[in-house]
Parts: structure tokens; sequence; C-alpha cells
């Protein structure tokens, strides 16, 4: 954890900067917005079939909570606030991909991952395992992808 004057004055010049972004995606979106003395929260409702909801809240206790599509990281911390703009555009741009992984013999699904393409060409990943497989079923998983349109599509 940072120290809370440096970590708020980086917290304000993100939420100021993610503020500015919000009005670019403002044509493509339903956006709620709240700003907190606690948190700062967003909610983008794209108005193009496919393309992936998301809520992130950013939280001065140094935590994060994010949800896309059909998955959820809560409380996270909150290490690189440089993430988060960079986060929230791959998802407009349509750079979201929600993997998940069954075992081939049962179906039973085994992990849900979000993969996040980031411009710069580094992915951001999360993993939730739902099922804890043997050994010998991880190795026969079957991943099914689900990708996502872009906001606007030009």
């Amino acid at each position: 954890m940072q120290p809370h004057d440096v970590f708020n004055r980086a917290f304000d010049a993100t939420t100021t900067q993610l503020d500015q972004w919000l009005t670019l995606v403002a044509a493509d979106a339903d956006i709620e917005h709240e700003r907190t003395a606690n948190y700062w929260r967003v909610r983008l409702r794209p108005h193009q079939p496919g393309a992936c909801p998301v809520e992130l809240m950013l939280s001065r206790s140094q935590s994060y909570d994010l949800d896309a599509g059909s998955e959820s990281v809560v409380a996270q911390p909150l290490t690189d606030l440089n993430l988060f703009q960079p986060l929230l555009q791959a998802v407009a741009d349509g750079h979201l991909v929600h993997r998940t992984w069954a075992a081939q013999a049962t179906g039973r699904v085994l992990t849900h991952e979000l993969i996040v393409h980031l411009a710069d060409g580094r992915d951001w990943r999360t993993r939730r395992i739902v099922h804890a497989g043997t050994a010998a079923t991880e190795l026969d998983a079957i991943a099914r992808d689900r990708s996502y349109v872009a906001y606007r599509r030009d």
C-alpha cells in the first residue's frame, strides 16, 4: 500500500482523467457515474448489441472492483492506477474475451477467465476457479471463448 497522501493525489489525477475519457464514450453507452469521498464508480452499458457492459469502482482504501460481462473481481489491490483508462478503452474497443475452461469428458466448468488485450500489447487477465479438477481433467480441458464487439462500429 502507498502512503495515503501519495495515493490520494494519484487517485484524484486518475479519476479526473477517467472523467475526461467518459466524454469519449458518452455517445456509445449509457453511463452511470458516481464520485464520493471514498470511491469513484462508473457503469457503462453499451448501445451496440454484443458489446460488453462494464462497471468499475476505485476505492480510496486502495482496492478496486470490476464487473465485465458476467464476471466479477472484488476487493483487488489497487497497485497501478494507470491501468484503468487503457482497460476501459480496451473493453470499449471490443478487446475483451471471456474464456471458459471445461473438462472434455464431462463438460464440467473448471475455470472462467477474463482476458483484456490492452493497446500497448499487454494482456490483463483475471481467473476464477469454479471446480478444481484432477491433473488429467485439467490437461483435457476445452476452452470456449466469448468475444465482444466494440461500443462503436463505424
